[in-house]
């Protein structure tokens, strides 16, 4: 007899790991994994199946594997559940819809959706048309960047990123002092960063914005879930009070204050995704402006993000979402909104009492530790092995010498 269903994860990092325990907790059943090697995240970890698959990140062996390995699947189990955990694995699904939809159960949006803001020059041309404010923004191509330096329209600092910073181009990019995001105080630096840009083989367009004011404790991250109608059924929000800074996780978020409830930014964005007919998780990067007294939006990631699990822990559980709404096939027609606040960190405690320099934020993140509402995706109480106990304190003491190293005071 066929179980009832498996959920089939893409990838092995902090994402994969987070899906993977929000699937273990809820159903005490391990995820396999598909990934082409085993990063940090999961190393170590028992409460995943992984399968190695050589090359899986090639496009065509990456394709030809999940419909393989889903059909063999199909004779165990009636459902499956395809979790994609990096834009690019997402890509290919929804490249692939037509052939993935008749194995697994995932309803994935169609392609030409995908274009419409699968870049932030294009993602901020919908913004235009769904009212969602956006940081004041140059969009410089390929063939304007070493005429761009003293045509900037505002003031500095300034930022400055790649049109997407998790795409294959850039990942392959390589080039002095790489980082996802640029924060730049003057002309020089703008120049410098350029001409090393312009050494390396990535050819797409560099977004330049105006810095919105405000550090850390501005940030706002806002999960949600779509179900496979295109209606929004969970929205959560969170205070992305500080970021990571070394360069290669530079805008990742280190530690997040769950908000309870709903927000006025929530209401743009359920607009905005039922409007364009989205289908998943969806995560938003947004901040607010302590002087215009304004939330402006940076990007949307069309997959769930890697601080995600902080919905988790503030009591909604992510595999719960799509079991429901795939597994389930539940109708909802209400949205949920986070009841809990607690802290979620990626880091060290006392690098989140450290760094974190509003006085406010940091007496409440020393509250919510004192009364043990924080939690860490990767400390799974579940999954501490010797092993990996080793694992995440090696992880975690090379974070803190990061943030000796790299931290910028905004």
């Amino acid at each position: 007899m066929k179980e009832e269903f498996l959920f089939v994860i893409l990838g092995s990092d902090e994402n994969a790991y987070g899906i993977s325990r929000s699937y273990y907790e809820k159903f005490n059943k391990k995820p396999l994994l598909l990934c082409s090697r085993i990063l940090p995240s999961c190393t170590y970890s028992n409460i995943t199946d992984i399968k190695l698959i050589k090359d899986f990140d090639n496009k065509d062996i990456c394709i030809e594997n999940i419909i393989k390995i889903g059909y063999e699947l199909k004779k165990k189990y009636k459902k499956l559940v395809l979790v994609p955990c990096s834009d690019s694995y997402m890509e290919i699904c929804i490249k692939n819809k037509t052939k993935l939809e008749k194995i697994y159960e995932n309803r994935f949006i169609d392609y030409t959706t995908l274009e419409k803001f699968i870049t932030k020059d294009k993602f901020y041309s919908l913004c235009e048309k769904y009212n969602l404010t956006y940081p004041k923004t140059i969009i410089c191509k390929y063939n304007e960047r070493n005429n761009i330096i003293d045509k900037i329209p505002f003031n500095y600092p300034l930022v400055l990123k790649p049109n997407n910073s998790n795409s294959l181009e850039y990942l392959k990019a390589d080039f002095k002092n790489k980082k996802k995001v640029f924060i730049i105080n003057k002309k020089e630096e703008l120049k410098e960063i350029i001409k090393n840009i312009n050494e390396s083989n990535y050819k797409d367009n560099l977004i330049i914005q105006e810095f919105v004011s405000g550090d850390d404790t501005n940030n706002v991250v806002v999960n949600c879930y779509s179900n496979r109608f295109g209606k929004v059924v969970m929205m959560s929000i969170g205070k992305a009070v500080l970021e990571e800074y070394a360069p290669k996780t530079m805008g990742n978020y280190a530690v997040i204050i769950s908000v309870v409830g709903f927000n006025k930014i929530l209401e743009k964005i359920k607009i905005f995704l039922e409007s364009i007919n989205y289908k998943g998780f969806s995560n938003f990067d947004i901040k607010y402006d302590v002087v215009k007294k304004e939330y402006f939006v940076f990007e949307i990631n069309y997959r769930q993000g890697r601080s995600s699990f902080f919905t988790e822990c503030a009591g909604i559980s992510l595999a719960n979402l799509l079991y429901e709404d795939l597994v389930l096939n539940t109708v909802n027609t209400k949205v949920k909104y986070l009841d809990k606040e607690i802290l979620w960190l990626n880091v060290p405690e006392l690098v989140a009492k450290k760094y974190t320099k509003n006085k406010i934020i940091k007496k409440k993140i020393k509250q919510l530790i004192k009364e043990k509402k924080n939690y860490h995706t990767l400390i799974y109480d579940k999954d501490l092995n010797l092993k990996r106990i080793f694992l995440i304190i090696r992880l975690y003491l090379s974070k803190i010498k990061q943030y000796k190293d790299y931290f910028i005071k905004k």
